[in-house]
């Protein structure tokens, strides 16, 4: 029962829970993941950086420390509600925005970021070609995308993954990332304590 319900709070954190727990949580087992998404993304201050997915914050952070424009995107009502609590000064200052929607669906225009990372959450979508197709519509061209996730080993290792999660090996990741526009440029495999094993992808939107 343990199991079942932090999966669905990992997939979509909510209620009092969610507000208070996952948050946290999340940014505790990912910040080994999101730490090399953003040495991997080398984003630059002012550019604008969309963090799909954004859950717990950590990535958002260490955005605008770094300067950049930060547009995050999460489906989850609580996990925008906190980022907009924890990021008031930046919102009136007009360095994030934090918006709920689907990764399938982006509520953004064309063009509209330099550069994307999501970090552990493609095991929920239900179509990743769709998303990427997403995410080549409003990366600009040449623009650059990371992902980071479990390798399905590590998935599979949590008890709780047959509630909802999907594995994606990596190679089956690389071939609907170009099948999309996106061109894979370095796949590495890392290790973590909080996560095992898991794989960071770097792509890039082509130019037309």
């Amino acid at each position: 029962m343990l199991d079942r319900f932090l999966a669905r709070q990992f997939a979509r954190p909510h209620g009092p829970a969610g507000q208070l727990l996952l948050g946290p949580l999340l940014d505790r087992v990912g910040r080994p993941m999101m730490d090399a998404a953003f040495a991997a993304l080398a984003a630059h201050a002012g550019e604008r950086v969309l963090d799909l997915g954004f859950g717990g914050g950590h990535l958002s952070r260490r955005l605008l420390a770094a300067g950049t424009r930060v547009v995050g995107v999460d489906h989850a009502p609580a996990m925008v509600a906190r980022a907009r609590r924890r990021h008031r000064a930046a919102l009136r200052e007009g360095r994030a925005i934090f918006l709920e929607g689907a990764a399938e669906a982006l509520p953004l225009g064309g063009s509209a970021v330099d550069c994307a990372a999501s970090v552990n959450t493609i095991y929920f979508w239900p179509e990743p070609a769709a998303v990427f197709a997403e995410l080549r519509r409003v990366l600009a061209p040449g623009g650059r995308l990371v992902l980071a996730f479990q390798t399905p080993g590590s998935v599979r290792a949590w008890p709780g993954h047959v509630h909802g999660f999907r594995a994606h090996a990596a190679e089956a990741v690389e071939a609907a990332l170009g099948a999309a526009g996106l061109a894979p440029v370095l796949r590495a495999t890392a290790r973590a304590r909080t996560v095992g094993d898991y794989v960071l992808l770097v792509a890039l939107r082509d130019g037309r």
